[in-house]
């Protein structure tokens, strides 16, 4: 009797083919959760950025806090110090503030994601600082940097997991960009 030719797979093709899918789609996985972890610090970074401009926003555009116009402005703290948060304020001291953060002046802690933190605060002169308050006094803003007109400063973020670096450079004139 003459055998009938079968249509189908064989069961070696069939292995080999499973084999390619299963291997093809752990590199994908693999290589999806690497990109995860970097997009969190980007967003970060990116989210520091924004909350820079919003504290920007509000001293130019007096921005009342708990009812009562913000004297000396608005701005954002660093502390290296408590590197899983920053806070925004507002520089309630009269009459024009001492564009810094003091108790009673947070409107709000910005936490990190997991992993994220603040790695380092330089200066113009490439001093390391512990702590910085970037702070806009109305009504054009005009900004502060530590205190201090005509300086500019740089917030490292730092993802702990794959010791990836996103820094935010300030300068004096306010306008913030995120570097590398």
């Amino acid at each position: 009797k003459k055998l009938k030719k079968q249509k189908g797979f064989s069961l070696l093709e069939m292995l080999v083919s499973i084999s390619v899918v299963v291997l093809m789609s752990g590199l994908f996985l693999a290589d999806y959760h690497s990109a995860n972890k970097r997009s969190a610090l980007v967003n970060a970074a990116q989210k520091m950025a924004s909350d820079i401009r919003l504290a920007q926003q509000f001293s130019s555009g007096a921005r009342e806090f708990n009812g009562v116009p913000s004297a000396g402005g608005w701005g954002v703290y660093f502390n290296k110090t408590t590197p899983d948060y920053y806070i925004i304020f507002a520089d309630i001291n009269a009459p024009a503030g001492n564009k810094s953060y003091d108790t009673g002046e947070m409107f709000k802690q910005i936490n990190l994601p997991a992993g994220v933190s603040i790695d380092s605060i330089i200066d113009e002169e490439d001093t390391a600082l512990n702590a910085v308050a970037v702070t806009f006094l109305p009504p054009d803003p005009i900004t502060y940097i530590a205190a201090s007109l005509n300086k500019k400063a740089r917030i490292a973020l730092r993802d702990v997991n794959t010791n990836s670096v996103k820094t935010a450079e300030v300068n004096f004139l306010g306008l913030v960009e995120i570097i590398n």
